[in-house]
């Protein structure tokens, strides 16, 4: 499950790490979550639950 603090990591170059900000609910039902990117804060993007869960695409980091 995905939660709020949370970071992940893009598996292919550059490997940026995001962290989880908020989950969104949008319609039809598929969460997304809002990711800021740790180097710079000020980009942020919406991914949706299966993208952000899929291994070949981004991995759960313990970094914090």
């Amino acid at each position: 499950m995905i939660k709020v603090g949370q970071r992940y990591k893009k598996t292919d170059p550059p490997s940026t790490v995001w962290e989880v900000l908020e989950m969104v609910m949008k319609p039809g039902g598929i969460r997304h979550f809002r990711l800021s990117n740790r180097d710079d804060p000020t980009t942020i993007k919406l991914i949706s639950e299966p993208t952000l869960a899929d291994g070949k695409l981004y991995r759960l980091i313990n970094e914090r």
